[in-house]
C-alpha cells in the first residue's frame, strides 16, 4: 500500500491541476503541474528498486525530460522560444521511452511478433494529421514533423515490446502512448489551427493519463520479470 501512495497522490494532483486549468488559475499550476512527474518518478522508484539499473535510468530520464517540458511549456506565452524548448524536451523524453521499449523487446524472449498492420495504421494516421496541419504550421513545420514522427515511434515501440496475450501490462503502455499522441495533437490543433473548447483540460487529462499508463504498465511488466 505504501508503495502505491505515490500513484494515489499523482491522481489527486492531476485532478487538482485539471481544476486549476478549468478555472484559469495559472499561478497555482506552477506547483501542481511540475509535481506530477515527480510523483510518478517516486512511484516508479519505490516499486522497482530490485530492477536492473538500465531500465530504471531510461524511464526516469523520460520522466525528467517530461518534467522539463512541463515547466518550459508553462512559459510559452512569453515567446515561441519556450514552446520550441519544451517541444525539444518532450522529444528527448520520447527518445528515452523508445530506448526503454526497445530494451524490453530485445530482452523479452521469445521476442514479440511484429504488428505490421498496426504499424501501418499508426503511421498513416500520423502522416494524415501532418498533412492536415501543414498549411498552419509556418516556421514550425520541421520541428512539428520531427516531433510527430518521434511520438509515433513511442507507440510503435510499445506495440512491439510485449507479448500482449501473456504480458497484459503492455496494454497500459500502449494506451498511454496513444493518449500521449492525442494530447499532443490537441496542443497542435489548439495552437496552430483553432482553439478547442476546454482544450487545456483535455490536453492535461489525456497527458496525465498517458504518463500514468506508461509508468504503471512499465512497472507492472518489470516486476513480473523479476
Amino acid at each position: 500500500m505504501l508503495k502505491s501512495i505515490w500513484l494515489v497522490l499523482y491522481f489527486i494532483t492531476l485532478l487538482a491541476d485539471l481544476i486549476f486549468v478549468g478555472f484559469d488559475m495559472g499561478a497555482i499550476r506552477f506547483t501542481s503541474k511540475p509535481l506530477l512527474m515527480v510523483l510518478l518518478a517516486l512511484y516508479f522508484m519505490s516499486n522497482t528498486g530490485h530492477v536492473r539499473a538500465i531500465y530504471r535510468y531510461l524511464l526516469l530520464a523520460a520522466l525528467a525530460f517530461s518534467f522539463g517540458g512541463d515547466v518550459l511549456l508553462m512559459f510559452d506565452g512569453r515567446g515561441m522560444t519556450f514552446f520550441i524548448a519544451g517541444l525539444g524536451s518532450f522529444l528527448l523524453a520520447h527518445m528515452m521511452y523508445i530506448l526503454f521499449f526497445l530494451k524490453i523487446r530485445y530482452t523479452n524472449d521469445p521476442r514479440p511478433d511484429c504488428h505490421y498492420f498496426a504499424a501501418f495504421i499508426t503511421e498513416a494516421i500520423v502522416i494524415a494529421f501532418i498533412f492536415f496541419m501543414l498549411p498552419y504550421l509556418g516556421d514550425m513545420t520541421i520541428p512539428v514533423i520531427i516531433y510527430a514522427i518521434g511520438i509515433s515511434f513511442t507507440l510503435l515501440c510499445a506495440l512491439h515490446a510485449f507479448r500482449l496475450q501473456q504480458q497484459t501490462a503492455g496494454w497500459y503502455c500502449i494506451l498511454g502512448a496513444i493518449l500521449f499522441i492525442i494530447s499532443d495533437s490537441l496542443i497542435a490543433v489548439g495552437k496552430f489551427y483553432q482553439p478547442i473548447p476546454l482544450g487545456g483540460v483535455l490536453v492535461m487529462l489525456t497527458y496525465g493519463l498517458a504518463q500514468a499508463g506508461l509508468v504503471y504498465g512499465s512497472t507492472r511488466y518489470l516486476n513480473s520479470r523479476v
